[in-house]
C-alpha cells in the first residue's frame, strides 16, 4: 500500500538506493512493475497508494493515509494486514493504522515472510492487535505443491528485493526454502 511516488525525483533512500534506484519514482515504478508481476502468478489485484515508506516523506498525514486505505479496501471481502513479527517500522505502522478502518470486515493478520522464518519461533499476536481485531492465534495456511510452485514464481518477481534480502543465491535463504516455508494466518473475529 505505502508504495512511494512514481512522480517524486527525491533521491532514493538508503534500501532502494542499495536496490540499485535513484530516485523515489525509478523506486516506486520499479517495485510496482515487480509487484505486477508477482501478483499476476498469485491472481492478485495489486493496489498502490503514492505515499512513501520510512526511507522517504509520506505524502500525507495519517489521516488522508487512512482514507486512502478505507476507499481501496471499501469493496475487499478480505483484508490481509502485516501481523508478525512487524520488525519494519512500515508494516507495525500500517497495521495500527489499518486496525482503526476495518470495522466488521473479514481481516486475517499474516505472518511476515521470509521474517517470521527468519526469527525462528511461531508467530504471535501482538496484544494491541487482539484487542483491535479480536484476532488470537496464528494457525498454518494449507499449501499444496501447485501454491508452492506459484509462491516461488512470484517470489522470483522482487529481483531489486532479493539481494537486499540476502534470497538471490542463498540456498538456505532464497526464494525454494521461502516458498517452502509454511504461511501463518490469525483470522481476526467476525
Amino acid at each position: 500500500m505505502l508504495a512511494c511516488d512514481p512522480d517524486s525525483e527525491a533521491p532514493a533512500g538508503g534500501w532502494d538506493r542499495r536496490g540499485g534506484f535513484a530516485t523515489e519514482s525509478e523506486s516506486a515504478r520499479g517495485r510496482r512493475e515487480e509487484d505486477r508481476h508477482a501478483c499476476a502468478v498469485l491472481g492478485a489485484r495489486p493496489v498502490w497508494l503514492p505515499f512513501g515508506s520510512v526511507d522517504y516523506e509520506r505524502h500525507g498525514t495519517d489521516e488522508v493515509v487512512r482514507q486512502a486505505v478505507a476507499a481501496a479496501i471499501d469493496d475487499s471481502g478480505v483484508v490481509l494486514v502485516p501481523g508478525f513479527p512487524l520488525s519494519h517500522p512500515d508494516h507495525e505502522w500500517l497495521a495500527r493504522e489499518l486496525a482503526t478502518v476495518l470495522d466488521g470486515r473479514r481481516t486475517g493478520l499474516y505472518a511476515e515472510q521470509p521474517y517470521t522464518r527468519r526469527t525462528g519461533v511461531d508467530p504471535e499476536v501482538p496484544p494491541w492487535i487482539s484487542e483491535n481485531l479480536g484476532a488470537r492465534t496464528f494457525a498454518p495456511v494449507a499449501a499444496g505443491p501447485r501454491d508452492r510452485a506459484a509462491k516461488w514464481r512470484a517470489i522470483r518477481c522482487y529481483r531489486s528485493q532479493l539481494p537486499l534480502l540476502g534470497m538471490h543465491r542463498s540456498l538456505r535463504r532464497g526464494p525454494l526454502p521461502s516458498a517452502l516455508a509454511p504461511e501463518w494466518v490469525a483470522w481476526g473475529a467476525d
